[in-house]
C-alpha cells in the first residue's frame, strides 16, 4: 500500500536566510500576478487565453530582460511552481462553471499573504538540517523522524515563524482491519463528541480556542483597519495579527491530532456522520457558523480518515441521508428533531440527550457493516 503523508517542521532560520526565504516568496507572488494579469489582458483584448507551456517559455524570456533580470537568483523550478498553481487555479475555476457550481474566479496574491514556495526536487535532508537550492543548509527542529521518499518540499511561514513541510510517499504492506472493538461518534457543539462503545458513552468537551481569542483578535483588527493602506506600520499590524491566528489554529490542530490519535490507537472501527461542513456554513447564521469553524469538524474527520488508513483500522461514514439524530436507537422510529430540543424522547418510552442517541445509531452501523 502506498500512501502520501507530510511532516512538517519548524526551520531556525537566521536573518539572512529569512531575507532569501521573504525573497523566494515574493518572487513566486509576482510570477504569480503577472501572469493572471496577461491572461486577464489576454481574454479581455482578443478572447482567447493562453497555456502553462507558453508562460514557462516567457518566464524564461523575462530573465533575460534587465528590468526582471532579478528572477536570475530565484531558482528556476519555484517560480514555475508558482505559473503551475494557477494554472490549476483556472483548472478548477473550469470545473466549478461545468458542474453549475459557485465559481470563484482566480484573484491576485497580496504582500502578507501566501507567504510560500515549493521545490519539486533537489532538496536534501541530514539529520536536523536541510538543503534548499540556491538558499543552503537550514536547521530545523526535527521532533520526529521522516519515512518514505520525499516528493516534494513546501517553506511557508506561519505568523512570525518559517516552517518546512515534506511531502513523503510511504509504501507499507497491507494490515488486516480488526473489528473487535467498535465506536460511533456524533460531532456536536454543545459537547464536540459525543462517543459511544460497548460500555459506556463518552463526552468530549470542546476547548474553543478562537472564542478564548476573540478580544485579541478584534483588538488587532481594530488596528489593522485604522492603519494607512499599503503602509509599513499597516504591515506590522498584519503580521501580529496573522501570528494570533496562527497561535489560534496550532493550539487547534494540535487537541485535534491528540484527540484522533486516541481514538484510533484505541479502537478497531470507528463509525461518524456524513458531514457537509461547507453547507453548513453558508446556511447557518454568523454565530453558528463561527462556532462549528472554531469546533474544526471537518479537520478531525479528516484526521480520523488517514490516521485509520496508515494503522490498518476501518473508517466508516454513515450516508448523507442516514437519519442518526431523528432515528430512535430502541424501536428505529424516525422522530422530528428540531436544533433547539436537547432530549431524544419517542413514543415507546425511550429518552436520552439526542448526541447520546445519535452516537448509538451511528455506533449500530458500525456493528451491522
Amino acid at each position: 500500500m502506498i500512501f502520501t503523508k507530510t511532516f512538517k517542521f519548524r526551520l531556525r532560520p537566521n536573518r539572512k536566510v529569512k531575507n532569501l526565504f521573504a525573497q523566494f516568496a515574493g518572487a513566486c507572488r509576482w510570477v504569480y500576478n503577472m501572469a493572471l494579469n496577461q491572461r486577464n489582458k489576454l481574454w479581455e483584448e482578443e478572447n482567447r487565453s493562453t497555456t502553462l507551456f507558453d508562460q514557462n517559455n516567457q518566464l524564461v524570456l523575462l530573465k533575460n530582460e534587465e528590468t526582471t533580470s532579478w528572477l536570475k537568483e530565484i531558482h528556476s523550478q519555484v517560480l514555475q511552481q508558482a505559473l503551475d498553481d494557477l494554472n490549476k487555479a483556472f483548472d478548477h475555476f473550469f470545473r466549478r462553471v461545468k458542474n453549475k457550481e459557485i465559481p470563484g474566479y482566480p484573484h491576485f496574491r497580496c504582500r502578507g499573504e501566501h507567504g510560500s514556495f515549493r521545490y519539486p526536487q533537489g532538496v536534501k535532508v541530514r539529520k536536523d538540517c536541510v538543503w534548499l537550492p540556491k538558499i543552503g543548509w537550514v536547521r530545523f527542529r526535527k521532533s520526529r523522524e521522516m519515512e518514505g521518499k520525499i516528493k516534494q518540499t513546501i517553506v511557508i511561514k506561519e505568523g512570525k515563524y518559517w516552517y518546512v513541510c515534506f511531502s513523503c510517499e510511504i509504501e507499507k504492506e497491507g494490515i488486516e482491519a480488526k473489528e473487535e472493538d467498535v465506536i460511533g461518534i456524533d460531532v456536536g457543539l454543545e459537547h464536540f463528541a459525543t462517543i459511544a462503545n460497548d460500555q459506556e458513552i463518552e463526552e468530549v468537551g470542546s476547548p474553543c480556542f478562537f472564542r478564548g481569542g476573540l478580544s485579541k483578535i478584534r483588538y488587532l483588527s481594530r488596528r489593522v483597519s485604522k492603519k494607512q493602506t499599503r503602509s509599513r506600520n499597516r504591515l506590522k499590524a498584519k503580521e501580529k495579527l496573522n501570528a494570533e491566528h496562527a497561535k489560534i489554529r496550532n493550539q487547534r490542530k494540535d487537541w485535534l491530532h491528540k484527540l484522533s490519535t486516541h481514538l484510533v490507537k484505541s479502537h478497531d472501527k470507528i463509525v461518524v456522520e456524513s458531514l457537509k461542513v461547507k453547507e453548513l456554513l453558508e446556511k447557518a447564521p454568523k454565530y453558528l457558523a463561527r462556532a462549528i469553524s472554531d469546533a474544526g469538524w471537518r479537520e478531525f474527520l479528516l484526521m480520523l480518515k488517514y490516521k485509520c488508513e496508515e494503522r490498518g483500522k476501518k473508517f466508516l461514514e454513515a450516508g448523507d441521508y442516514f437519519p442518526s439524530t431523528k432515528q430512535c436507537y430502541k424501536c428505529k422510529k424516525i422522530n422530528e428533531m428540531p436544533l433547539h430540543i436537547r432530549e431524544y424522547s419517542c413514543s415507546c418510552g425511550y429518552r436520552i440527550h439526542r448526541d447520546h442517541n445519535a452516537a448509538l445509531n451511528l455506533k449500530a452501523v458500525g456493528t451491522t457493516v
